[in-house]
């Protein structure tokens, strides 16, 4: 997704792009191998919705006509955050959308394909950037059908979407420069997801159950609605707690994790697709923003920068994000791109990577080991009084969607709405729970 959203970001200000990927690319809707977290959960988020129909125009209007579903009120979703049930209300949220990642892929395919000019190479390898002096000026590849023939690709801008495991890294130091330091959270995540046919009249106008892990748990499922009516279901869990993945022992973790009134839907569903199976090892942050030197004519987006606690759906929006961020940049020419890029993209991975890090260290030291600053204490603190407030607060509701989904910054959480309901909320306990006596 960050590579084809770059293709749409530079096809306006160069005379051709050429994309170059190892898979096949199909054009109908089919897992990938190169993407083994496509068969599980995704949530495109309402701000990235936003930068992709910015990128690409009707797209929006061209998943939901073709069977996409949409969020798009609190009473379609049931979430349970840290063990906090966040008001149903009939009030509007911003549209999040939701489908299978190849579904998704394929509308955004078919649309880049129709680019003037822009070619595309897929079934090839990239085995090396092309570099004169301290500039690059291309990459060599190979198709995968023929692989003793090189081919030379010469570019005025190589932008790298190789994901977390890419050999940009290697190709600095390689050539002179350093490689860009790496922040880490270990979580050792796991996914287990099928694909479910459930029984419309047992879902009651649902179309999203959420259950995220808490200390206590650490372990959380999402169903989903999806196009061909189908529903996507996946557990997920930390390290020392992993799913079943067998289909019998996968079915009973998943109703047990299910809220009560959608369990007999799940029970009943008719499975579509087999257990599939997805582990992710970390949080990473790849700090190309605090790089001094950086070749001209190369750029590094999506996982290659950031790959975030897949739980949280930040992934597709922060990658389109930094491609409206570049065909902004482009725009205004490109001398020294990289570092504005990078400086600027900072940003929105700062924000998601805040907030992933942030949720994962709410778990306990020995599921996630890692330090827990005062900040971060204070912050998960603070969030559990929030969320037990939007029990019942459809505003408060609606902002930690939107601040979950970047539409809003963290600072939406501590408006003096909020301070409000959680101080009258917090009066509220103390006179159900009596007078305190000292002893």
């Amino acid at each position: 997704m960050a590579g084809l959203l770059a293709v749409a970001a530079l096809a306006e200000a160069y005379d051709e792009v050429v994309l170059v990927e190892r898979d096949p690319m199909r054009p109908d809707p089919a897992p990938r191998r190169g993407v083994p977290q496509g068969r599980h959960v995704h949530v495109l988020l309402s701000r990235g919705a936003k930068a992709i129909e910015t990128l690409l125009p009707g797209i929006l209007t061209e998943l939901t006509a073709d069977g996409g579903m949409t969020l798009d009120n609190l009473n379609q979703l049931h979430a349970d955050i840290d063990g906090h049930v966040l008001c149903q209300a009939d009030a509007p949220m911003d549209r999040a959308h939701l489908q299978t990642r190849p579904f998704l892929e394929a509308h955004v395919l078919a649309r880049v394909r129709a680019l003037p000019d822009v070619r595309i190479l897929d079934d090839h390898d990239v085995v090396e950037l092309r570099w004169e002096g301290t500039r690059v000026v291309g990459a060599t590849v190979v198709p995968r059908a023929a692989p003793d023939e090189d081919v030379e690709l010469d570019a005025d801008l190589t932008v790298s979407a190789l994901g977390r495991n890419g050999r940009v890294g290697a190709w600095l130091t390689d050539h002179g420069y350093e490689a860009p330091t790496e922040q880490e959270l270990r979580i050792d995540l796991m996914y287990a997801t099928r694909l479910m046919r459930l029984d419309a009249t047992r879902v009651n106008g649902y179309r999203g159950v959420l259950v995220g892990a808490k200390p206590s748990r650490p372990t959380g499922i999402s169903l989903l609605q999806q196009e061909d009516d189908a529903w996507i279901v996946t557990v997920e869990a930390f390290a020392g707690h992993h799913p079943a993945t067998d289909p019998e022992g996968w079915l009973d973790e998943a109703v047990r994790l299910t809220p009560p009134q959608f369990r007999d839907a799940l029970r009943s569903a008719e499975p579509v697709t087999d257990v599939s199976v997805h582990r992710f090892p970390a949080n990473l942050w790849r700090r190309y923003d605090r790089l001094r030197d950086f070749p001209e004519g190369l750029l590094v987006t999506g996982d290659s920068i950031c790959s975030f606690n897949p739980v949280y759906g930040q992934g597709m929006t922060v990658a389109a994000l930094e491609a409206g961020l570049l065909r902004e940049l482009v725009r205004s020419g490109t001398h020294d791109l990289a570092h504005r890029f990078f400086h600027q993209a900072a940003k929105p991975v700062r924000i998601a990577w805040e907030a992933a890090v942030g949720g994962d260290l709410s778990m306990p030291p020995d599921v996630v080991p890692g330090r827990r600053t005062v900040v971060v204490r204070a912050a998960n603190a603070y969030l559990d009084r929030y969320l037990t407030a939007a029990e019942q607060d459809a505003v408060l509701a609606l902002d930690f969607l939107d601040v979950t989904g970047l539409d809003k910054p963290a600072r939406a959480l501590v408006s003096p709405h909020a301070l409000r309901a959680i101080a009258r909320n917090s009066r509220n306990h103390d006179r159900e729970s009596g007078p305190r006596r000292a002893a």
